[in-house]
């Protein structure tokens, strides 16, 4: 700013002029000019400027909120920030050392985007989402276990339950159980009750299950029920309680079975909108190895939840058990429909036993006597309404088998739906599948007779060993059993001798295609589970026993390769490869054979769902110890009579297992059977504390396969 003003000049009277040069405008006009040093601004601030934003503000012209470490209005306009300078510690200016500076320039310092510790969305602290991330860890990884995951454990499942209530607390629970039983100093992952994240775990768990009950309907009510029952029974599995994982299953087969029979329940079960098919499909490929497993512990239920005839009191008229009431639905009979997959699903589940297969109420279409009767559902076809037919015991929970007419339900279609029809060599692992699903729906139809003429025979109840030896010889004398022996054989070799080639085609080209030879000898396997039932050694000779020795080896072998292919926590929700291994430890008469596969049993330990290899471990030494105990007295011929006599169940719903066996009387000299409870809490030697007590009527789970 400069300040203008004017000076009169007065020259000396008596000075002599000089010479000037012209004088310029302002010399004339007396005027002149200068800057003044300071003067106040008058802004519309009333703060003077901020020397403190970040370089990325400072090179825009904009305001910078000064957010650090990285500037807010930055992130808004291109997700990062230069940050900011950093001034020397050791340069102090002033307002007057300005003059003579130099503008320094700094290099930005890096910016490091880092996630949000707790996700204050859908986790209210740090532990949930920990607890989240290790379900599905777990979920992704190892809970579909086998050689291919399942969809719905890989990814709709960890997707899903991120975003439902219900789901993610029992995602959670999960979570937390398994961050207990990894920082579980005792044996064998028992939970101390002290245990931060296991009483986390219990309380995640109640509040999945008060939500689910407390669910208002919407249109992914059933979606939501059906995975929280799969969530449920996964915590329960997991953590040991088996008891309440059956039940979990129950509740899921009653709602699968209302959507397979379009009772009018399944409205209400949907509600707005029907679930997806490919959803169904999903969730049934998951509950198929469940409910092959629950056959094995659904003795204890036909006790207590059937009705029941005894002998009345002093000979008196029968009388029958009152049960409990239970929510199951009848159904109508099995209409002609493909199993749960369709006949082509191209997965083999195996069979882990004769029981687990079916029961005689498996072609009867009956129900429980303790169902309801829906309007729209029709009487029994066969025996008396709402009841098995005469002399059949009634049939425990199960899945409906699902069909074409279901709005619920897609079937694969298929070009493969007689048996009649199958090729001599299979042109495709596809196809060979789709008939092999077949042959086991062959052999479903007459299992359950195979099931009811073993359990007529009461051979716990024996009084002597002639009246044993009498009673298995019966069974080789049943026409429609020496039928059904024949006729399983015929297939059973039918297919192979058709897939045969693709095998040895797999086998040869093990080292360059290692995960299609998994596929073959995990069907190999299947297949001779299947040859060693129809051979029944049980009700045959030891000749015939031995000779089914190579069969036993075989198949622990392959187990074992299965097993040590894959990676694992311990923990699967599908069929896994215990189950053979039990058959070989327990039955083959090679005690070579026998000691290799409880080697195996014990170098991978695991749990598929209510399969626990420990356990089933502790019970092939047991047999060991019973082996060695037999074969001190008697020729081979009585031995192996003796030996028939083995049986293995579970009872109290699976909490206990019990193994019947013969042990010598050294009062009398006669060999008696004894039956002896353990539950499955594990010594630290890997053994169970067994208990004897009376015999009971529950049927073995072994069938003929012993």
């Amino acid at each position: 700013m400069e300040i203008q003003f004017t000076i009169p000049l007065v020259g000396a009277a008596t000075t002599a002029p000089k010479p000037t040069p012209k004088p310029t405008s302002s010399a004339r006009s007396g005027t002149s000019r200068f800057a003044l040093d300071t003067r106040t601004r008058h802004t519309r601030k009333s703060t003077s400027r901020a020397r403190t934003g970040c370089a990325t503000c400072k090179k825009r012209h904009v305001k910078c909120d000064e957010t650090r470490p990285a500037c807010l209005n930055c992130m808004k306009w291109r997700g990062y920030c230069d940050s900011y300078a950093e001034p020397s510690p050791n340069s102090k200016h002033d307002a007057g050392s300005s003059q003579g500076g130099q503008l320094i320039h700094t290099k930005s310092a890096p910016l490091i985007l880092e996630e949000p510790n707790v996700n204050t969305l859908r986790f209210t602290n740090s532990d949930q989402r920990a607890y989240f991330d290790e379900w599905t860890s777990l979920s992704i990884g190892f809970l579909s276990g086998g050689l291919m995951r399942a969809k719905l454990w890989a990814a709709t499942m960890p997707q899903v339950s991120l975003d439902e209530r219900p789901l993610r607390y029992g995602a959670m629970a999960v979570g937390a159980l398994r961050k207990a039983l990894a920082t579980s100093n005792r044996p064998h992952g028992a939970l101390e009750p002290d245990n931060r994240h296991y009483m986390n775990a219990l309380n995640y768990y109640c509040e999945a299950m008060r939500l689910q009950s407390t669910a208002a309907p919407t249109n992914d009510t059933l979606r939501t029920a059906l995975l929280s029952s799969l969530l449920f029974i996964c915590f329960e599995s997991l953590r040991g309680n088996l008891p309440v994982a059956l039940k979990h299953m129950v509740h899921g087969f009653s709602m699968l079975n209302e959507l397979a029979n379009c009772t009018t329940i399944a409205p209400g079960l949907v509600r707005i909108a029907a679930a997806p098919p490919a959803m169904v499909q999903e969730i049934l490929d998951c509950y198929k190895p469940l409910e092959l497993q629950s056959r094995s512990f659904m003795g204890s239920y036909q006790k207590f939840f059937y009705t029941q005839n005894k002998p009345g009191v002093n000979g008196g008229p029968a009388q029958a058990i009152p049960s409990p009431p239970i929510s199951y639905v009848r159904t109508p009979p099995s209409q002609a429909s493909s199993p749960p997959g369709g006949p082509n699903t191209p997965q083999y589940t195996g069979l882990p036993s004769p029981d687990s297969q079916a029961s005689p109420m498996s072609q009867t279409g009956g129900s429980s006597p303790n169902s309801s009767n829906p309007p729209t559902s029709p009487p029994s076809s066969q025996g008396r309404p709402g009841g098995p037919p005469s002399g059949m015991p009634p049939r425990p929970p199960h899945i409906q088998p699902f069909s074409k007419h279901s709005p619920y339900f897609r079937p694969r279609l298929t070009h493969v739906t007689d048996i009649d029809e199958m090729p001599a060599m299979f042109a495709s692992f596809e196809e060979s599948a789709a008939y092999w699903s077949l042959v086991q729906k062959q052999m479903v139809k007459s299992l359950p007779l195979l099931t009811m003429t073993t359990a007529k025979l009461r051979l716990p109840h024996a009084r002597s060993e002639a009246e044993v030896e009498m009673k298995l010889n019966s069974i080789r004398q049943n026409e429609q059993l020496s039928a059904f022996v024949a006729d399983s054989r015929f297939w059973i070799q039918r297919w192979f001798a058709a897939y045969e080639p693709l095998y040895l085609d797999a086998v040869r080209n093990a080292e360059n295609n290692r995960q299609l030879y998994l596929e073959a000898i995990n069907v190999r396997m299947e297949y001779l589970i299947l040859y060693i039932y129809t051979t029944m050694p049980r009700y045959a000779g030891l000749i015939t026993a031995r000779g089914l020795t190579p069969q036993y080896r075989e198949m622990a072998q392959h187990a074992e390769t299965l097993m040590a292919s894959r990676q694992t926590c311990g923990f699967a929700m599908d069929a896994g490869w215990t189950w053979p291994l039990f058959i070989s430890a327990f039955s083959c008469r090679d005690p070579s054979v026998r000691a290799y596969a409880i080697d195996v049993l014990g170098k991978y330990p695991m749990r598929n769902a209510l399969r626990d290899s420990r356990v089933f471990r502790a019970l092939a030494v047991k047999n060991q110890e019973l082996e060695r105990t037999i074969a001190k007295e008697g020729d081979e011929n009585t031995q192996w009579l003796r030996l028939r006599r083995r049986e293995v169940l579970f009872d109290d719903f699976g909490a206990s297992v019990v193994f019947r066996s013969p042990v010598k009387n050294e009062a009398t000299g006669e060999w008696e059977l004894i039956e002896e409870a353990a539950t499955f809490d594990l010594n630290e030697d890997g053994s169970l504390t067994w208990q004897q007590r009376e015999i009971s009527d529950a049927n073995s789970i072994l069938g003929g396969v012993c």
